[in-house]
């Protein structure tokens, strides 16, 4: 199951270890399956549409595109129907089409979305049970099994290993004085913040983050602060009132003093942060993102990167470092041709021209296979790798389901939106929170 600590995997070793080591819309029950339960083969050149669909940045489609016109080269019996976009509303989209049975035939998926897609019903193929498909060797069983499984059934592969980095920008931090070794804290952020935002005059700003990510910021304070998840399995709040006073007075702080842009400001590049004119201006010092996310950071820049650990309390009792599967690639339960399916996917995670026209557009990958292809090529971004390392040494450990819940999130985000706007004060907000949150705890619960 999708368990609450890494314990002795996800751990610096293993992603030192992997790099030293070198249609028709119309579903049914009809799947495709033989008496047996186990999807039926399509005959020899018997022709097969699939639809793929994913969220990405031009770099990820272009790349993906790529390699699914060669897999149509090899495989001419089949016609690959890509549906791509960005990230805004695919969440909600694909919950809408699994329900209404017209998703696709291999899907993408956010790892975070799997406690809410799995209460909605059986929706994906259990890989398990495909094993003559997949060379599972190439996937660390316990990963898989923290991050990929939920209810005991393997309903998808990760795409990469992904995790919670800095990346920053270090002509920025030389025109400033900032040490590129800097250990950030809450403290010292709202010093080095406070002091780029005075001497440019508020030309540049040290932290990019867009509304969602300082609601995050907030989630990331008080895990640090109690050492709970920030709420717990069952379904009480991990964290007092005083906790999130304190956690809201952060984040005003670093609004009054231009450490974070205004949300008028960054509500314009909500999940697209590195189309922020400031960013590749090169008038921000650094962006909290996920490593996989580099290769469209670093589009269009001109000035120096590099990567270092989240923000963490020196007395942090749990540093909440997000580090976990870049993506996941299901497949659909409901598919006609779940054995075509599995064989794309295999191909795109393992093949070693799937993998080298991919590279790092998924971030660092999690079969051990295509990892060393990129690594014995040169293809991948050496800031991937070691943000992703970086990440896997300083993470807090999984985020338990309920906590990655889609309404508890819209929550937060309503309240950091007052906060920043300065309809509420950190404690009206506060207040605000832990109501609106344990209201809408009790209807998820009572709804199980």
């Amino acid at each position: 199951m999708i368990r609450k600590w890494f314990g002795t995997l996800v751990s610096t070793a293993l992603i030192s270890s992997l790099i030293l080591s070198g249609c028709s819309t119309s579903r049914n029950q009809d799947n495709g399956a033989n008496a047996s339960g186990q999807p039926a083969a399509v005959k020899p050149g018997e022709k097969v549409t699939l639809r793929f669909s994913w969220w990405g940045s031009d770099t990820r489609h272009k790349a993906t595109l790529a390699a699914l016109d060669k897999y149509m080269q090899l495989n001419p019996n089949v016609k690959v129907e890509a549906e791509y976009g960005g990230f805004d509303g695919y969440e909600q989209k694909l919950k809408t089409q699994l329900a209404g049975g017209t998703a696709p035939d291999l899907i993408q998926v956010d790892q975070p979305w799997l406690y809410d897609l799995s209460q909605q019903s059986d929706v994906f193929v259990d890989i398990n049970t495909m094993k003559d498909t997949f060379d599972l060797t190439n996937f660390d069983d316990k990963f898989l099994k923290d991050y990929s499984t939920v209810n005991g059934k393997l309903i998808g592969l990760p795409t990469g290993m992904n995790g919670m980095i800095l990346y920053f920008n270090k002509d920025l931090f030389k025109k400033y004085n900032i040490p590129e070794n800097t250990v950030w804290d809450w403290d010292n952020l709202l010093e080095y913040g406070k002091k780029v935002h005075d001497q440019s005059g508020g030309k540049d700003v040290l932290l990019n983050v867009d509304p969602g990510l300082v609601s995050e910021l907030f989630k990331y304070y008080v895990v640090q602060k109690t050492g709970n998840q920030f709420v717990k399995d069952d379904f009480t709040l991990g964290f007092d009132k005083a906790t999130a006073v304190d956690g809201m007075n952060y984040i005003k702080k670093y609004f009054d003093a231009g450490v974070i842009p205004p949300f008028e400001e960054s509500q314009a590049y909500a999940n697209k942060v590195e189309q922020n004119p400031k960013w590749f201006k090169g008038e921000v010092g650094m962006t909290l993102n996920f490593a996989s996310n580099i290769p469209v950071m670093k589009k269009d820049i001109t000035f120096k990167t590099d990567v270092a650990a989240s923000i963490i309390s020196k007395d942090s009792k749990n540093t909440a470092v997000v580090a976990r599967p870049s993506q996941i690639f299901s497949i659909n339960k409901n598919s006609k041709n779940t054995k075509e399916a599995a064989k794309l996917l295999n191909w795109l995670l393992n093949d070693k021209e799937a993998v080298t026209i991919l590279g790092d557009a998924r971030g660092t990958p999690a079969s051990k296979s295509a990892l060393k292809i990129l690594q014995d090529a040169g293809n991948i971004d050496p800031n991937i790798a070691k943000g992703t390392e970086i990440a896997l040494k300083t993470s807090g450990g999984p985020v338990n389901g309920i906590t990655n819940n889609a309404e508890l999130g819209k929550v937060r985000l309503d309240v950091a939106q007052k906060l920043a706007y300065k309809k509420v004060t950190p404690e009206q907000a506060a207040d605000e929170l832990i109501t609106s949150l344990n209201a809408k705890l009790k209807e998820l619960k009572s709804s199980k």
